[in-house]
């Protein structure tokens, strides 16, 4: 699973982008709402650019899933309007920490992947999960604890935790159950599993 995060422009269309702001990789003192999608495109170059979500969902291959992450509501609409137009809606797990935007995309959509993503405590908000219809669990991986997670299995859901970069940390939640990891070290994480012969993705 590829994990991407949204943002929206003047003008409505959806990029991805993890900041708000232009400032620290593209050296403009901007916000990604303060532009339009074709002011958006001019940035870079051919090799290095900020794509479109509609881009993104076409250069994936299919068989790839996507995590995709945002804090705003106001990107909603446009990123289920165009995963749905992709034809990839089932291949997209929309998680957010944002539980009024979650609410939003329900309501939207019934068929929408849902993860909530998590930096409230230990506890997991079993309850919050069933009324989202989520699908998962996404707390930050200080917050994982081998009985928070057998708690969200016993009721249905998976669990997956971000960021996870540190040897140690990666043992630690695996060993806790985590059902998926997010980190910005893949090779060295997919070397872990298969020495450890451990499973999530």
């Amino acid at each position: 699973m590829l994990e991407l995060d949204l943002r929206r422009t003047r003008d409505g269309s959806i990029v991805v982008l993890h900041d708000q702001s232009l400032l620290r990789l593209w050296e403009l003192d901007a916000s990604v709402g303060d532009m339009d999608v074709a002011e958006i495109a001019r940035l870079g170059d051919s090799e290095v650019h900020i794509p479109t979500l509609c881009q993104v969902l076409d250069a994936v291959p299919p068989e790839i899933e996507l995590m995709v992450d945002f804090t705003r509501r106001e990107v909603v609409a446009g990123a289920l309007e165009q995963a749905m137009a992709a034809g990839a809606l089932d291949r997209c797990l929309f998680v957010t920490g944002n539980v009024e935007a979650l609410r939003l995309l329900r309501g939207l959509s019934g068929t929408a992947r849902l993860g909530l993503t998590w930096t409230e405590g230990t506890d997991p908000p079993i309850d919050l999960l069933g009324e989202l219809g989520a699908e998962c669990w996404n707390p930050m991986f200080s917050f994982v604890t081998a009985s928070g997670v057998d708690a969200v299995h016993e009721a249905g859901f998976r669990v997956s935790t971000w960021t996870v970069d540190a040897r140690e940390d990666m043992a630690r939640v695996l060993t806790d159950g985590v059902d998926a990891v997010v980190s910005n070290r893949v090779a060295e994480l997919v070397g872990f599993l298969g020495r450890e012969g451990a499973g999530p993705r």
